[in-house]
């Protein structure tokens, strides 16, 4: 039995989806500390959410439910609260009357505009824990993982 939970051990230390979630965890820590120090407070859980997932140009809300995997009421509860701060908008669908497209306000815009640039420095960060060489590697191989239809593209552009 000793064996088999030594084997576990290591399977769940260094299993991708664990590192990957581990990663994400410092990642949002290490943005919620910026956000903090550029805006005054820190990156809202709701934000760190939703934002990923709408579109530059709107997104409907059922649609960012199916991508974040929760219920179209969480959603709803996410959305109105960077509503209430003045980061998004809801509005009709024009394609489908019952629907909302969920779009992001100027001042939401500004917020994305920081957010990257707190992003661009924890990249710098990882950039100086691992190597340009290595961070390359690991975004070209995220990138064809993500986006696989785009992953020519993407090797021959050197972007992924």
């Amino acid at each position: 039995m000793n064996k088999q939970m030594n084997a576990l051990k290591e399977a769940r230390r260094y299993g991708i989806g664990r590192l990957l979630f581990m990663v994400r965890r410092d990642f949002l820590s290490r943005l919620s500390v910026k956000m903090e120090k550029r805006i005054g407070h820190a990156l809202l859980q709701s934000s760190g959410a939703l934002l990923p997932f709408i579109d530059l140009e709107g997104t409907r809300s059922v649609e960012l439910a199916r991508r974040m995997g929760i219920s179209k009421q969480a959603v709803g509860k996410l959305v109105k609260e960077l509503e209430a701060l003045g980061f998004l908008t809801r509005s009709p669908d024009g394609a489908d009357g019952r629907a909302f497209l969920v779009s992001f306000t100027e001042a939401g815009v500004d917020y994305l505009l920081d957010m990257h640039k707190a992003i661009n420095q924890i990249e710098r960060e990882y950039e100086a824990m691992v190597g340009v060489g290595q961070m390359h590697m690991v975004r070209a191989a995220l990138s064809t993982i993500a986006y696989p239809d785009e992953a020519e593209v993407l090797r021959k552009t050197g972007t992924g």
